[in-house]
């Protein structure tokens, strides 16, 4: 039997919500995007003299791989979110969003306002800088912000699930999973050693939180193309 896969897209403020953080999302990528042709000038035999810091390249990379993988994927969940939520706890999604933006804005001026020393940590690659890691933890708080209010506001999926409900239960298991990882990053940081070499402390402090985010990023991938396949009229026999 072909099962429908497809939510119910309330017309309300909720949506409205939904669509801040797509153009969150859309931006990001944006960014990411110009970020990619200062990687490219940073290097090129005339353009590379534009650019005051030594290892912009690598400067540049951190938030690329940022803007484009964490930024992208986390307010992408966040549209998918605001849509599966109950119209309860508005302002607490309206602040999660701004939240959000201001870390993103924070990371993305960064390395026009410091000198950090860019870290290719696994997961989440930063700059060793102030500016930096404030925008990384104010986008953190963001993400903890939507994350419980998604979990405070999910409707009931039932037993069978029928129609929405599979994406529905999709959803609501990316958010366990969205808050376990958080739950790892702050643990890491509160049991992390004192490691001398930064590389070193940013990969045990992004290593268990960073796992979890990848069942986060599959169980939103499975609800994008189920949605996608249904709207597609691609059968999905399950």
């Amino acid at each position: 039997m072909n099962a429908r896969f497809a939510l119910e897209i309330a017309q309300d403020a909720r949506q409205r919500l939904a669509c801040g953080w797509l153009l969150l999302a859309l931006v990001s990528l944006a960014l990411s995007g110009v970020f990619s042709v200062l990687l490219v000038l940073s290097r090129a035999p005339v353009t590379k003299d534009w650019f005051a810091l030594a290892d912009f390249f690598q400067v540049a990379l951190v938030v690329h791989v940022d803007l484009s993988v964490l930024v992208w994927f986390v307010s992408f969940g966040g549209v998918l979110w605001s849509l599966n939520s109950t119209p309860r706890l508005l302002g607490l999604g309206w602040a999660a969003l701004g939240t959000a933006v201001a870390g993103t804005a924070l990371m993305t001026v960064a390395p026009f306002a410091g000198h950090g020393h860019p870290i290719m940590a696994n997961y989440i690659p930063v700059l060793d800088e102030p500016v930096f890691l404030t925008g990384l933890v104010v986008f953190a708080a963001g993400v903890l912000l939507a994350v419980l209010r998604g979990m405070a506001t999910v409707p009931r999926v039932g037993v069978r699930l029928a129609q929405g409900a599979a994406l529905r239960f999709g959803l609501n298991t990316s958010l366990v999973s969205a808050a376990v990882a958080l739950i790892a990053f702050g643990w890491s940081y509160l049991a992390a050693p004192a490691v001398p070499e930064p590389k070193a402390y940013y990969e045990l402090l992004f290593w268990g939180g960073g796992h979890v985010l990848q069942f986060t990023w599959t169980l939103l991938m499975f609800v994008a193309w189920l949605w996608l396949a249904d709207a597609a009229r691609v059968p999905v026999l399950l």
